[in-house]
Protein backbone atom coordinates (compact mmCIF):
# COMPACT_ATOMS: atom_id res chain seq x y z
CA UNK A 1 0.00 0.00 0.00
CA UNK A 2 1.20 3.60 -0.91
CA UNK A 3 -0.21 7.21 -0.78
CA UNK A 4 -1.63 8.29 -4.19
CA UNK A 5 -3.42 11.77 -3.83
CA UNK A 6 -4.17 13.80 -0.96
CA UNK A 7 -7.24 16.33 -1.99
CA UNK A 8 -10.20 18.54 -0.50
CA UNK A 9 -13.12 20.31 -1.64
CA UNK A 10 -12.02 23.32 -1.58
CA UNK A 11 -8.66 23.20 -3.74
CA UNK A 12 -7.96 26.98 -3.59
CA UNK A 13 -7.23 26.53 0.13
CA UNK A 14 -5.76 23.22 0.06
CA UNK A 15 -3.94 22.29 -3.33
CA UNK A 16 -3.75 18.53 -4.22
CA UNK A 17 -1.18 16.54 -3.41
CA UNK A 18 0.34 13.76 -5.91
CA UNK A 19 2.34 11.72 -4.48
CA UNK A 20 5.25 9.16 -6.39
CA UNK A 21 6.01 5.99 -6.21
CA UNK A 22 9.36 6.25 -4.65
CA UNK A 23 10.97 9.23 -3.15
CA UNK A 24 8.27 12.77 -2.38
CA UNK A 25 9.92 15.45 -0.62
CA UNK A 26 7.47 18.00 1.42
CA UNK A 27 9.59 20.91 0.46
CA UNK A 28 9.40 24.11 2.85
CA UNK A 29 11.33 27.73 1.69
CA UNK A 30 12.47 30.44 4.06
CA UNK A 31 12.38 33.74 1.74
CA UNK A 32 12.28 35.92 4.27
CA UNK A 33 15.93 35.65 6.52
CA UNK A 34 14.07 36.85 9.89
CA UNK A 35 12.50 33.80 9.75
CA UNK A 36 15.61 31.05 9.39
CA UNK A 37 15.65 31.29 13.09
CA UNK A 38 11.93 30.78 13.98
CA UNK A 39 9.56 27.63 14.09
CA UNK A 40 8.52 27.28 10.32
CA UNK A 41 5.71 24.85 11.43
CA UNK A 42 3.27 27.33 10.62
CA UNK A 43 4.29 26.13 6.77
CA UNK A 44 2.22 22.78 7.71
CA UNK A 45 4.79 20.20 7.10
CA UNK A 46 3.66 18.24 10.38
CA UNK A 47 0.58 19.05 9.49
CA UNK A 48 0.69 17.28 6.59
CA UNK A 49 1.49 14.23 8.91
CA UNK A 50 -1.52 15.08 11.10
CA UNK A 51 -3.82 15.27 7.95
CA UNK A 52 -2.50 11.85 6.91
CA UNK A 53 -3.19 10.11 9.97
CA UNK A 54 -6.76 11.78 10.35
CA UNK A 55 -7.52 9.91 7.39
CA UNK A 56 -6.24 7.14 8.06
CA UNK A 57 -9.57 7.44 10.38
CA UNK A 58 -7.47 8.44 13.50
CA UNK A 59 -10.32 9.20 16.18
CA UNK A 60 -11.31 12.51 16.70
CA UNK A 61 -9.31 14.04 19.12
CA UNK A 62 -9.64 17.95 21.09
CA UNK A 63 -5.75 18.68 20.40
CA UNK A 64 -6.12 17.62 16.71
CA UNK A 65 -5.48 21.19 15.22
CA UNK A 66 -9.15 20.38 12.66
CA UNK A 67 -10.98 20.27 15.70
CA UNK A 68 -8.86 22.26 17.48
CA UNK A 69 -9.97 25.20 15.53
CA UNK A 70 -13.46 23.53 14.36
CA UNK A 71 -14.97 26.62 13.43
CA UNK A 72 -11.93 27.67 10.38
CA UNK A 73 -11.81 23.71 8.95
CA UNK A 74 -15.50 22.55 9.50
CA UNK A 75 -16.43 23.23 5.67
CA UNK A 76 -13.83 20.64 4.58
CA UNK A 77 -14.06 17.25 3.01
CA UNK A 78 -10.57 15.55 2.33
CA UNK A 79 -10.07 12.68 -0.20
CA UNK A 80 -7.16 10.20 0.42
CA UNK A 81 -6.62 7.75 -2.41
CA UNK A 82 -4.50 5.28 -2.03
CA UNK A 83 -2.90 2.45 -3.93
CA UNK A 84 -3.89 -0.78 -2.81
CA UNK A 85 -2.36 -3.13 -5.60
CA UNK A 86 -0.63 -2.50 -9.03
CA UNK A 87 -4.61 -1.67 -10.74
CA UNK A 88 -6.23 -1.30 -7.36
CA UNK A 89 -6.58 2.20 -5.80
CA UNK A 90 -9.05 3.24 -3.27
CA UNK A 91 -10.36 6.90 -2.09
CA UNK A 92 -11.34 7.65 1.21
CA UNK A 93 -13.89 10.45 1.77
CA UNK A 94 -14.29 12.05 4.96
CA UNK A 95 -15.31 15.51 6.35
CA UNK A 96 -14.35 17.56 9.37
CA UNK A 97 -18.29 18.30 10.12
CA UNK A 98 -19.37 14.40 9.91
CA UNK A 99 -16.22 13.03 10.95
CA UNK A 100 -17.24 9.84 11.89
CA UNK A 101 -19.10 9.24 8.18
CA UNK A 102 -16.87 7.72 6.21
CA UNK A 103 -17.39 7.07 2.25
CA UNK A 104 -14.95 4.30 0.04
CA UNK A 105 -14.66 4.11 -2.82
CA UNK A 106 -12.71 1.29 -5.35
CA UNK A 107 -11.65 2.28 -8.51
CA UNK A 108 -8.76 1.09 -10.84
CA UNK A 109 -6.87 4.28 -11.63
CA UNK A 110 -4.90 6.98 -10.36
CA UNK A 111 -5.37 10.40 -9.62
CA UNK A 112 -8.89 10.79 -9.73
CA UNK A 113 -11.47 13.92 -8.83
CA UNK A 114 -14.25 12.26 -6.82
CA UNK A 115 -15.32 15.83 -5.92
CA UNK A 116 -18.77 15.64 -7.22
CA UNK A 117 -19.22 11.97 -7.19
CA UNK A 118 -22.69 11.22 -6.44
CA UNK A 119 -23.79 10.63 -2.64
CA UNK A 120 -24.79 7.23 -3.68
CA UNK A 121 -21.73 6.24 -5.34
CA UNK A 122 -19.82 5.92 -1.73
CA UNK A 123 -19.40 3.07 0.13
CA UNK A 124 -20.57 4.01 4.17
CA UNK A 125 -20.68 1.90 6.75
CA UNK A 126 -22.83 2.37 9.29
CA UNK A 127 -20.67 3.37 11.68
CA UNK A 128 -17.18 4.67 12.43
CA UNK A 129 -15.98 0.97 14.25
CA UNK A 130 -17.25 -0.60 10.79
CA UNK A 131 -15.34 1.73 8.55
CA UNK A 132 -12.15 1.44 9.97
CA UNK A 133 -12.91 -2.50 9.81
CA UNK A 134 -13.48 -2.18 6.53
CA UNK A 135 -10.61 -0.30 5.53
CA UNK A 136 -8.26 -2.64 7.62
CA UNK A 137 -9.69 -5.37 5.53
CA UNK A 138 -9.22 -3.63 2.24
CA UNK A 139 -5.12 -2.35 2.89
CA UNK A 140 -4.71 -6.74 5.04
CA UNK A 141 -1.93 -5.95 6.69
CA UNK A 142 -1.33 -9.66 7.27
CA UNK A 143 2.65 -9.88 7.97
CA UNK A 144 1.28 -8.79 11.24
CA UNK A 145 -1.51 -10.89 12.85
CA UNK A 146 -3.53 -9.81 15.30
CA UNK A 147 -3.04 -5.95 15.25
CA UNK A 148 -5.46 -3.72 13.16
CA UNK A 149 -3.45 -1.35 10.50
CA UNK A 150 -4.19 1.32 12.91
CA UNK A 151 -1.15 0.17 15.34
CA UNK A 152 1.26 0.49 12.29
CA UNK A 153 0.20 3.69 11.08
CA UNK A 154 1.64 5.71 13.98
CA UNK A 155 4.95 4.42 13.25
CA UNK A 156 4.39 4.98 9.48
CA UNK A 157 3.86 8.99 10.18
CA UNK A 158 5.83 10.09 12.93
CA UNK A 159 5.07 13.26 14.33
CA UNK A 160 8.19 15.33 15.72
CA UNK A 161 6.89 14.01 19.58
CA UNK A 162 7.46 10.41 17.96
CA UNK A 163 11.27 11.02 17.56
CA UNK A 164 11.72 11.10 21.21
CA UNK A 165 11.35 7.43 21.50
CA UNK A 166 12.64 4.68 19.05
CA UNK A 167 9.76 2.14 19.86
CA UNK A 168 7.89 3.42 22.32
CA UNK A 169 4.96 6.48 20.58
CA UNK A 170 3.90 9.70 22.39
CA UNK A 171 0.39 8.43 22.38
CA UNK A 172 1.61 5.28 23.79
CA UNK A 173 3.89 6.66 27.06
CA UNK A 174 2.84 4.68 30.32
CA UNK A 175 0.95 2.15 28.62
CA UNK A 176 3.47 -0.87 27.79
CA UNK A 177 0.44 -3.23 26.65
CA UNK A 178 -0.48 -0.96 24.28
CA UNK A 179 3.00 -1.33 22.27
CA UNK A 180 5.15 -4.15 23.60
CA UNK A 181 3.23 -7.02 22.29
CA UNK A 182 3.01 -5.05 18.94
CA UNK A 183 6.58 -4.31 18.79
CA UNK A 184 7.54 -7.79 20.02
CA UNK A 185 5.45 -9.43 17.20
CA UNK A 186 6.96 -6.43 14.58
CA UNK A 187 10.91 -7.46 15.40
CA UNK A 188 9.79 -10.91 14.96
CA UNK A 189 9.03 -12.39 18.15
CA UNK A 190 5.89 -13.72 19.68
CA UNK A 191 3.61 -10.93 20.99
CA UNK A 192 0.91 -12.73 21.86
CA UNK A 193 3.33 -14.06 24.59
CA UNK A 194 3.85 -10.41 25.73
CA UNK A 195 0.29 -9.71 25.68
CA UNK A 196 -0.45 -12.98 27.18
CA UNK A 197 1.66 -11.91 30.37
CA UNK A 198 0.78 -8.07 30.91
CA UNK A 199 -2.99 -9.59 30.97
CA UNK A 200 -2.07 -12.46 33.59
CA UNK A 201 -0.16 -10.19 35.57
CA UNK A 202 -3.00 -7.46 35.48
CA UNK A 203 -5.08 -10.83 36.89
CA UNK A 204 -2.60 -11.31 39.57
CA UNK A 205 -2.71 -6.96 40.67
CA UNK A 206 -6.37 -7.46 40.54
CA UNK A 207 -6.80 -10.36 42.51
CA UNK A 208 -4.44 -8.58 45.38
CA UNK A 209 -6.69 -6.30 45.26
CA UNK A 210 -9.23 -7.94 46.13
CA UNK A 211 -7.96 -9.75 48.49
CA UNK A 212 -7.29 -6.00 50.69
CA UNK A 213 -11.13 -5.99 49.93
CA UNK A 214 -11.36 -8.44 51.97
CA UNK A 215 -10.16 -6.87 55.53
CA UNK A 216 -8.33 -9.48 57.04
CA UNK A 217 -5.87 -8.25 59.36
CA UNK A 218 -2.52 -10.01 58.15
CA UNK A 219 -3.43 -11.93 54.68
CA UNK A 220 -0.18 -13.39 55.13
CA UNK A 221 -1.01 -15.69 57.60
CA UNK A 222 -4.13 -16.38 56.26
CA UNK A 223 -4.54 -19.81 57.05
CA UNK A 224 -2.92 -19.43 60.52
CA UNK A 225 -5.83 -16.80 60.96
CA UNK A 226 -8.12 -19.23 59.87
CA UNK A 227 -7.78 -22.16 62.37
CA UNK A 228 -7.78 -19.09 64.86
CA UNK A 229 -11.18 -18.03 63.80
CA UNK A 230 -11.90 -21.68 63.52
CA UNK A 231 -11.15 -22.53 67.03
CA UNK A 232 -13.13 -19.16 68.90
CA UNK A 233 -16.15 -20.05 66.39
CA UNK A 234 -16.18 -23.48 68.17
CA UNK A 235 -16.18 -23.16 71.63
CA UNK A 236 -18.67 -19.77 70.57
CA UNK A 237 -21.44 -22.19 69.27
CA UNK A 238 -20.45 -25.14 72.07
CA UNK A 239 -21.05 -22.25 74.32
CA UNK A 240 -24.49 -21.25 72.22
CA UNK A 241 -26.09 -25.04 72.42
CA UNK A 242 -24.94 -25.44 76.16
CA UNK A 243 -27.52 -21.82 76.84
CA UNK A 244 -30.37 -22.84 74.35
CA UNK A 245 -30.44 -25.68 75.96
CA UNK A 246 -30.70 -24.69 79.64
CA UNK A 247 -33.88 -21.68 78.00
CA UNK A 248 -35.04 -24.56 76.38
CA UNK A 249 -35.47 -26.66 79.55
CA UNK A 250 -36.17 -24.05 81.88
CA UNK A 251 -39.12 -24.69 84.82
CA UNK A 252 -40.52 -21.75 86.01
CA UNK A 253 -42.51 -23.93 88.92
CA UNK A 254 -38.82 -24.25 90.59
CA UNK A 255 -38.63 -19.92 90.61
CA UNK A 256 -39.10 -19.61 94.60
CA UNK A 257 -41.92 -21.15 95.41
CA UNK A 258 -42.26 -19.84 98.74
CA UNK A 259 -42.47 -16.64 97.56
CA UNK A 260 -45.27 -17.80 95.46
CA UNK A 261 -46.97 -19.71 98.20
CA UNK A 262 -47.11 -16.36 100.43
CA UNK A 263 -48.65 -14.65 97.67
CA UNK A 264 -51.61 -16.71 97.36
CA UNK A 265 -52.20 -17.27 101.46
CA UNK A 266 -51.76 -13.83 102.17
CA UNK A 267 -52.49 -11.56 99.14
CA UNK A 268 -55.35 -13.18 97.60
CA UNK A 269 -56.84 -14.18 100.86
CA UNK A 270 -57.10 -10.88 101.91
CA UNK A 271 -58.02 -9.51 98.52
CA UNK A 272 -60.71 -12.37 98.37
CA UNK A 273 -61.89 -11.02 101.84
CA UNK A 274 -61.88 -7.31 101.03
CA UNK A 275 -63.89 -8.12 98.15
CA UNK A 276 -66.41 -9.84 99.70
CA UNK A 277 -66.99 -7.06 102.54
CA UNK A 278 -66.51 -4.29 99.84
CA UNK A 279 -69.97 -6.30 97.79
CA UNK A 280 -71.60 -6.61 101.31
CA UNK A 281 -71.52 -3.03 102.16
CA UNK A 282 -72.19 -1.92 98.88
CA UNK A 283 -75.31 -3.94 99.23
CA UNK A 284 -76.55 -2.98 102.53
CA UNK A 285 -76.01 0.56 101.16
CA UNK A 286 -78.09 0.10 98.41
CA UNK A 287 -80.40 -1.17 100.41
CA UNK A 288 -80.53 1.63 103.20
CA UNK A 289 -80.88 4.22 100.26
CA UNK A 290 -84.05 2.78 99.20
CA UNK A 291 -85.89 2.51 102.52
CA UNK A 292 -85.38 6.13 102.70
CA UNK A 293 -87.49 6.33 99.56
CA UNK A 294 -90.14 3.59 100.05
CA UNK A 295 -91.07 4.45 103.94
CA UNK A 296 -93.42 7.56 102.80
CA UNK A 297 -96.78 6.95 104.68
CA UNK A 298 -99.23 6.79 101.64
CA UNK A 299 -102.39 6.68 103.50
CA UNK A 300 -104.60 9.69 104.19
CA UNK A 301 -107.59 9.87 106.33
CA UNK A 302 -108.86 12.91 105.23
CA UNK A 303 -109.20 11.35 101.67
CA UNK A 304 -110.90 8.52 102.66
CA UNK A 305 -113.43 10.16 104.67
CA UNK A 306 -114.42 12.40 101.56
CA UNK A 307 -114.64 8.81 99.73
CA UNK A 308 -117.21 7.87 102.26
CA UNK A 309 -119.30 10.71 102.30
CA UNK A 310 -119.26 10.21 98.33
CA UNK A 311 -121.03 6.95 98.83
CA UNK A 312 -123.57 7.71 101.68
CA UNK A 313 -121.67 5.41 104.36
CA UNK A 314 -120.78 7.44 107.95
CA UNK A 315 -116.89 7.57 108.96
CA UNK A 316 -117.25 8.04 112.46
CA UNK A 317 -114.67 11.06 113.59
CA UNK A 318 -113.14 8.25 116.54
CA UNK A 319 -111.49 5.95 113.61
CA UNK A 320 -110.19 9.39 111.51
CA UNK A 321 -108.51 10.29 114.65
CA UNK A 322 -107.20 6.88 115.23
CA UNK A 323 -106.16 6.81 111.97
CA UNK A 324 -104.01 10.07 112.51
CA UNK A 325 -102.84 8.95 115.48
CA UNK A 326 -101.15 6.16 113.78
CA UNK A 327 -99.76 7.35 110.91
CA UNK A 328 -98.07 9.94 113.52
CA UNK A 329 -96.86 7.11 115.71
CA UNK A 330 -95.74 5.81 112.45
CA UNK A 331 -93.84 8.58 111.32
CA UNK A 332 -92.41 9.63 114.58
CA UNK A 333 -90.91 5.95 114.60
CA UNK A 334 -89.82 6.06 110.99
CA UNK A 335 -87.46 9.23 112.10
CA UNK A 336 -86.00 7.60 114.57
CA UNK A 337 -85.23 4.71 112.18
CA UNK A 338 -83.92 6.87 109.56
CA UNK A 339 -81.32 8.44 112.26
CA UNK A 340 -79.66 5.02 113.05
CA UNK A 341 -80.04 4.48 109.10
CA UNK A 342 -78.25 7.48 108.06
CA UNK A 343 -75.67 6.46 110.85
CA UNK A 344 -74.81 3.16 109.50
CA UNK A 345 -75.03 4.57 105.78
CA UNK A 346 -72.56 6.99 106.65
CA UNK A 347 -70.46 4.35 108.57
CA UNK A 348 -70.39 2.14 105.52
CA UNK A 349 -69.49 4.42 102.90
CA UNK A 350 -66.48 5.09 104.93
CA UNK A 351 -65.70 1.43 105.67
CA UNK A 352 -66.55 1.00 102.19
CA UNK A 353 -63.81 3.77 101.21
CA UNK A 354 -61.21 2.04 103.50
CA UNK A 355 -61.95 -1.08 102.34
CA UNK A 356 -61.48 0.31 98.72
CA UNK A 357 -57.98 2.06 99.23
CA UNK A 358 -56.51 -1.46 100.98
CA UNK A 359 -57.88 -3.63 98.35
CA UNK A 360 -55.62 -0.54 95.73
CA UNK A 361 -52.50 -1.54 98.05
CA UNK A 362 -52.58 -5.03 98.34
CA UNK A 363 -52.87 -5.44 94.62
CA UNK A 364 -49.58 -2.99 94.64
CA UNK A 365 -48.27 -5.19 96.67
CA UNK A 366 -49.18 -7.62 95.04
CA UNK A 367 -47.45 -6.95 91.66
CA UNK A 368 -44.09 -5.82 93.79
CA UNK A 369 -44.30 -9.19 95.10
CA UNK A 370 -44.86 -10.40 91.27
CA UNK A 371 -41.75 -8.03 90.33
CA UNK A 372 -40.38 -9.77 93.05
CA UNK A 373 -40.66 -13.28 91.33
CA UNK A 374 -39.45 -11.81 88.25
CA UNK A 375 -36.48 -11.02 89.70
CA UNK A 376 -35.57 -14.17 91.16
CA UNK A 377 -32.18 -15.92 91.01
CA UNK A 378 -33.06 -18.34 88.19
CA UNK A 379 -35.73 -16.01 86.33
CA UNK A 380 -32.33 -13.32 86.45
CA UNK A 381 -30.55 -16.05 84.44
CA UNK A 382 -33.28 -17.05 82.29
CA UNK A 383 -33.31 -13.25 81.24
CA UNK A 384 -29.47 -13.32 81.20
CA UNK A 385 -29.15 -16.28 79.33
CA UNK A 386 -31.52 -14.87 76.67
CA UNK A 387 -29.22 -11.71 76.29
CA UNK A 388 -25.83 -14.15 76.23
CA UNK A 389 -27.11 -16.10 73.39
CA UNK A 390 -27.73 -12.72 71.17
CA UNK A 391 -24.38 -11.63 72.13
CA UNK A 392 -22.97 -15.19 71.14
CA UNK A 393 -25.30 -15.16 68.10
CA UNK A 394 -24.05 -11.88 66.98
CA UNK A 395 -20.35 -13.13 67.60
CA UNK A 396 -20.88 -16.09 65.65
CA UNK A 397 -22.30 -14.46 62.58
CA UNK A 398 -19.19 -11.90 63.17
CA UNK A 399 -16.95 -14.98 63.09
CA UNK A 400 -18.24 -16.61 60.28
CA UNK A 401 -18.00 -13.45 58.27
CA UNK A 402 -14.18 -13.18 59.10
CA UNK A 403 -13.97 -16.99 58.23
CA UNK A 404 -15.40 -16.40 54.88
CA UNK A 405 -13.31 -13.51 54.18
CA UNK A 406 -10.56 -16.02 55.04
CA UNK A 407 -11.22 -18.20 52.90
CA UNK A 408 -12.27 -16.05 50.04
CA UNK A 409 -8.59 -14.38 50.62
CA UNK A 410 -7.31 -18.40 50.62
CA UNK A 411 -8.62 -19.11 47.19
CA UNK A 412 -7.95 -15.66 45.50
CA UNK A 413 -4.18 -16.68 46.79
CA UNK A 414 -4.66 -19.93 45.12
CA UNK A 415 -5.80 -18.12 41.77
CA UNK A 416 -2.83 -16.10 42.30
CA UNK A 417 -0.47 -19.15 43.13
CA UNK A 418 -1.85 -20.76 39.28
CA UNK A 419 -1.50 -17.86 37.81
CA UNK A 420 2.01 -17.18 39.24
CA UNK A 421 2.65 -20.85 37.91
CA UNK A 422 1.17 -19.67 34.17
CA UNK A 423 2.78 -16.22 34.28
CA UNK A 424 6.06 -18.37 35.21
CA UNK A 425 5.40 -21.12 31.95
CA UNK A 426 4.67 -17.90 29.61
CA UNK A 427 8.02 -16.30 30.63
CA UNK A 428 9.85 -19.45 30.35
CA UNK A 429 8.25 -19.72 26.86
CA UNK A 430 9.35 -16.09 25.91
CA UNK A 431 12.84 -16.80 27.04
CA UNK A 432 13.03 -19.66 24.91
CA UNK A 433 11.23 -17.59 21.90
CA UNK A 434 14.07 -14.91 22.56
CA UNK A 435 16.71 -17.40 22.59
CA UNK A 436 15.62 -18.78 19.27
CA UNK A 437 15.21 -15.70 17.34
CA UNK A 438 18.46 -14.18 18.63
CA UNK A 439 20.64 -17.01 17.82
CA UNK A 440 18.64 -17.12 14.27
CA UNK A 441 20.51 -15.35 11.27
CA UNK A 442 17.71 -15.57 8.82
CA UNK A 443 14.90 -14.37 11.77
CA UNK A 444 13.36 -11.60 10.75
CA UNK A 445 14.34 -9.65 13.77
CA UNK A 446 18.23 -10.66 12.51
CA UNK A 447 17.26 -9.11 9.28
CA UNK A 448 16.02 -5.58 10.80
CA UNK A 449 19.38 -5.71 12.89
CA UNK A 450 21.43 -5.56 9.73
CA UNK A 451 19.69 -2.90 7.67
CA UNK A 452 19.54 -0.90 10.96
CA UNK A 453 23.17 -0.88 11.11
CA UNK A 454 23.61 -0.39 7.54
CA UNK A 455 21.72 2.82 7.74
CA UNK A 456 23.57 4.18 11.02
CA UNK A 457 27.01 3.22 9.59
CA UNK A 458 26.83 4.18 6.22
CA UNK A 459 25.51 7.80 7.59
CA UNK A 460 27.15 8.07 10.81
CA UNK A 461 29.79 5.71 10.76
CA UNK A 462 29.11 3.77 13.78
CA UNK A 463 27.42 0.84 14.67
CA UNK A 464 23.79 0.79 15.32
CA UNK A 465 22.51 -1.81 17.77
CA UNK A 466 18.55 -3.15 18.28
CA UNK A 467 18.50 -5.03 22.07
CA UNK A 468 15.91 -7.27 23.07
CA UNK A 469 16.05 -8.92 26.25
CA UNK A 470 13.25 -9.88 29.27
CA UNK A 471 13.10 -7.57 32.14
CA UNK A 472 14.76 -8.95 35.20
CA UNK A 473 12.05 -8.14 37.60
CA UNK A 474 9.15 -7.57 35.65
CA UNK A 475 10.18 -10.36 32.74
CA UNK A 476 8.49 -8.01 29.92
CA UNK A 477 9.93 -7.58 26.85
CA UNK A 478 12.42 -4.32 27.35
CA UNK A 479 13.57 -2.98 23.82
CA UNK A 480 16.83 -0.44 22.92
CA UNK A 481 18.76 1.51 19.93
CA UNK A 482 22.39 2.31 21.03
CA UNK A 483 25.23 3.59 18.71
CA UNK A 484 28.62 1.99 19.61
CA UNK A 485 31.91 2.40 18.88
CA UNK A 486 34.21 -1.21 19.35
CA UNK A 487 31.60 -2.50 20.71
CA UNK A 488 30.65 -0.20 23.63
CA UNK A 489 27.78 2.16 23.96
CA UNK A 490 28.33 6.00 23.09
CA UNK A 491 25.89 8.74 24.64
CA UNK A 492 25.06 10.12 21.22
CA UNK A 493 21.61 8.25 21.74
CA UNK A 494 21.01 10.85 24.48
CA UNK A 495 20.99 14.01 21.84
CA UNK A 496 17.85 15.01 20.41
CA UNK A 497 19.31 14.65 16.61
CA UNK A 498 21.15 11.39 16.93
CA UNK A 499 17.68 9.67 18.82
CA UNK A 500 15.76 10.97 15.86
CA UNK A 501 18.07 9.56 13.51
CA UNK A 502 18.04 6.25 15.47
CA UNK A 503 14.16 6.33 14.87
CA UNK A 504 14.58 7.00 11.03
CA UNK A 505 16.64 4.38 10.65
CA UNK A 506 14.74 1.60 12.36
CA UNK A 507 11.94 2.80 10.25
CA UNK A 508 13.53 2.08 7.19
CA UNK A 509 14.65 -0.87 7.70
CA UNK A 510 11.26 -2.32 9.59
CA UNK A 511 10.15 -1.03 5.97
CA UNK A 512 12.86 -2.45 3.69
CA UNK A 513 12.55 -6.11 6.28
CA UNK A 514 9.12 -6.18 5.68
CA UNK A 515 8.79 -5.11 1.72
CA UNK A 516 8.10 -8.80 0.17
CA UNK A 517 5.29 -9.33 2.91
CA UNK A 518 1.27 -7.82 3.39
CA UNK A 519 2.91 -4.75 4.74
CA UNK A 520 2.86 -0.65 4.29
CA UNK A 521 5.63 0.17 1.72
CA UNK A 522 5.95 4.05 2.86
CA UNK A 523 7.28 6.10 5.46
CA UNK A 524 6.65 9.40 6.47
CA UNK A 525 9.98 11.40 7.69
CA UNK A 526 9.20 14.50 9.34
CA UNK A 527 12.25 16.84 9.19
CA UNK A 528 14.40 14.64 7.71
CA UNK A 529 17.56 16.38 7.29
CA UNK A 530 17.18 17.98 11.06
CA UNK A 531 20.69 18.85 12.64
CA UNK A 532 23.02 16.48 10.89
CA UNK A 533 25.69 18.01 8.98
CA UNK A 534 25.95 18.34 5.20
CA UNK A 535 27.86 15.50 4.95
CA UNK A 536 25.78 13.15 7.07
CA UNK A 537 22.90 14.86 5.12
CA UNK A 538 24.15 13.84 1.60
CA UNK A 539 25.07 10.13 3.08
CA UNK A 540 20.99 9.59 4.48
CA UNK A 541 19.62 11.12 1.06
CA UNK A 542 21.43 8.26 -0.56
CA UNK A 543 20.02 5.59 1.56
CA UNK A 544 16.35 7.11 0.97
CA UNK A 545 17.04 6.89 -2.65
CA UNK A 546 18.21 3.37 -2.44
CA UNK A 547 15.20 2.44 -0.78
CA UNK A 548 12.80 4.37 -2.60
CA UNK A 549 14.69 2.55 -5.57
CA UNK A 550 13.59 -0.53 -4.07
CA UNK A 551 9.88 0.18 -4.05
CA UNK A 552 9.80 2.07 -0.60
CA UNK A 553 7.53 4.99 -0.83
CA UNK A 554 9.25 7.48 1.21
CA UNK A 555 7.54 10.79 1.79
CA UNK A 556 9.76 13.15 4.12
CA UNK A 557 9.66 17.04 4.75
CA UNK A 558 12.51 19.48 5.03
CA UNK A 559 13.53 23.43 4.43
CA UNK A 560 15.77 24.92 1.71
CA UNK A 561 18.40 25.75 4.61
CA UNK A 562 18.89 22.58 5.50
CA UNK A 563 19.68 21.18 1.80
CA UNK A 564 21.71 24.05 1.00
CA UNK A 565 24.87 22.35 1.12
CA UNK A 566 24.16 18.76 -0.63
CA UNK A 567 26.42 17.74 -3.29
CA UNK A 568 23.30 15.89 -5.05
CA UNK A 569 20.68 18.46 -4.40
CA UNK A 570 17.46 16.90 -4.63
CA UNK A 571 15.15 17.16 -7.79
CA UNK A 572 12.24 18.56 -8.95
CA UNK A 573 10.60 15.60 -9.39
CA UNK A 574 11.01 14.17 -5.96
CA UNK A 575 9.44 17.27 -5.11
CA UNK A 576 5.83 16.88 -4.69
CA UNK A 577 5.23 19.80 -2.67
CA UNK A 578 6.69 23.34 -2.06
CA UNK A 579 5.41 25.45 0.90
CA UNK A 580 6.86 28.75 1.88
CA UNK A 581 6.86 32.03 4.44
CA UNK A 582 5.80 34.51 1.65
CA UNK A 583 2.14 34.63 2.48
CA UNK A 584 -0.47 32.58 2.80
CA UNK A 585 -0.24 31.24 -0.65
CA UNK A 586 2.81 29.19 0.68
CA UNK A 587 1.22 27.05 3.43
CA UNK A 588 -0.22 23.72 3.06
CA UNK A 589 -3.99 25.51 3.91
CA UNK A 590 -3.79 28.84 1.86
CA UNK A 591 -5.78 30.34 5.20
CA UNK A 592 -5.15 32.81 7.43
CA UNK A 593 -2.62 31.06 10.42
CA UNK A 594 -4.32 29.96 13.03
Amino acid sequence: MKLSKLYSNLPDKFSPIIFNDELNFIYGEIRHPENKTKDTHNLGKTTLARLLDFMFLAKRHKEQFLFKNQEIFNEFIFFLEIKLSKNEYLTIKRSVENNTKIGFYLHNSSNQDYRTLPEDSWHELPSFDKAKTYLDGKLNFTAIKSWQYRQLIGYLIRTQDDFYQVFQLKKYRGKDIDWKPYMADLLGFNGELAKQRYQVTKQIDDLELKIKEQNVSDDKKASEELSRVDGRLLIRKNELYKLKEFVENFNFREVDKQTIEDLVSEIDDQIITLNMREYSLKNSIYHIEQSFSENKIKFNPKEVKELFDEVNILFPEQIKKDFEQLIEFNQAITQERNTYLRQELKENKIELSNIQIQLLQLNEQRAKQLEFLKESELVVKFREANQEISLIQAEILDFERQKENIQKVLELKKEQRDLQLSLNNIRNKMEDDLANINNSEDSLFSQIRIYFNEIIHKVLNKEGVLFVALNENSGNFEFRAEYQESGQNTNESLGNTYRKFLCIAFDLAISRAYFNKNFPKFIYIDGVFDGLDDRKKDLLLEVLREYSNLGIQIIATTINSEVIGLTSPITEQEIVLTLHDDGQDGRLFKIPTW
